[in-house]
């Protein structure tokens, strides 16, 4: 399962990892996926077996804080659970969303509760995490596109480490996959809270 239902595309050079920004010099961290045929971020696999995991963060941090997190806007950390892949990552981080749909233990769980009393924090790979989208310093891209800023590393403040085991393509410019027939997850169903009562919609 990668980051995307179908086709997934890398559509700049400076979009890959590493150093791939101002001429060689400037650090790229992650790999910026766009999904073509939909627009939900999923739990990806590594190297086709499915993993599992904890959400630790889901939340936006503002620019004013001096934090240079506002520039993932929306995000989601994921936690690997220990002892399932033989690289050195344990966190992934899907960055630039349009909206979570993921809480970390202590985020809302009221809204969280409404999944049958099963915590929306534990996940396995194929569970929808987000919409993709443009926030953070994403936005100020001319002109902007909607796509997932995706990190994986060792530790929360570490580096950025290689992610192509993670997003099943090469770290190089280009589309990858297989397109679906539908041009949205039509499974999706998404849950909205109103006066202390879940509705699914």
């Amino acid at each position: 399962m990668a980051i995307f239902k179908g086709r997934v595309r890398v559509r700049y050079g400076y979009s890959r990892w590493g150093y791939t920004r101002n001429n060689g010099k400037g650090w790229h961290g992650g790999s910026d996926e766009e999904g073509l045929d939909s627009t939900t971020i999923r739990m990806p696999d590594y190297k086709g077996k499915s993993i599992s995991g904890r959400v630790v963060t889901a939340r936006k941090v503002d620019r004013s804080t001096g934090s240079k997190t506002w520039e993932w806007g929306w995000y989601v950390c994921v936690e690997l659970d220990a002892g399932q892949t033989p690289d050195a990552v344990n966190c992934l981080y899907f960055c630039h969303n349009a909206r979570n749909l993921v809480f970390a233990p202590w985020g809302d769980m009221e809204e969280a509760m409404c999944k049958n009393d099963i915590p929306l924090y534990a996940l396995e790979s194929g569970d929808a995490l987000a919409v993709m989208g443009s926030t953070g310093n994403a936005s100020l891209a001319s002109p902007p596109f909607a796509h997932c800023h995706f990190e994986v590393r060792a530790t929360a403040a570490g580096a950025g480490l290689d992610p192509t085991a993670y997003t099943g393509h090469p770290n190089a410019v280009g589309t990858y996959g297989e397109a679906i027939d539908e041009t949205e997850d039509s499974d999706m169903k998404f849950l909205e809270v109103t006066s202390g009562k879940c509705e699914v919609f």
